[in-house]
């Protein structure tokens, strides 16, 4: 169907009232959409905290493992209590992703 050739008045019209009718449902749908994207971006948001949360967590955890092995080389144990101490922070932190909504 071409209306730009087409002089037929009816047609225009039917075509216009149609893709009226369109816009008027997509219109409608846009709002349904715009609020499902905000919730999908703020649950985005949320998962971004909380992987935040855990690589912290993690790190501690190496960096404690790595000042505990230091125990192994110079035989003093407040390498041990420290990387200890630096570990449980590690834990902490991660435990603290779950606490997020």
């Amino acid at each position: 169907m071409n209306i730009v050739a087409s002089l037929d008045k009816d047609k225009g019209a039917a075509l216009r009232e149609k893709y009226a009718k369109e816009v008027e449902h997509y219109q409608s749908d846009k709002k349904d959409i715009s609020h499902e994207a905000k919730e999908l971006e703020g649950e985005r948001d949320l998962a971004g905290r909380k992987a935040d949360r855990f690589d912290g967590g993690e790190a501690f955890l190496e960096i404690g493992l790595v000042i505990c092995s230091i125990t192994l080389l110079t035989k003093r144990k407040l390498f041990w209590f420290g990387g200890m101490l630096v570990g449980a922070l590690g834990v902490a932190l991660a435990l603290t992703g779950f606490l997020l909504h």
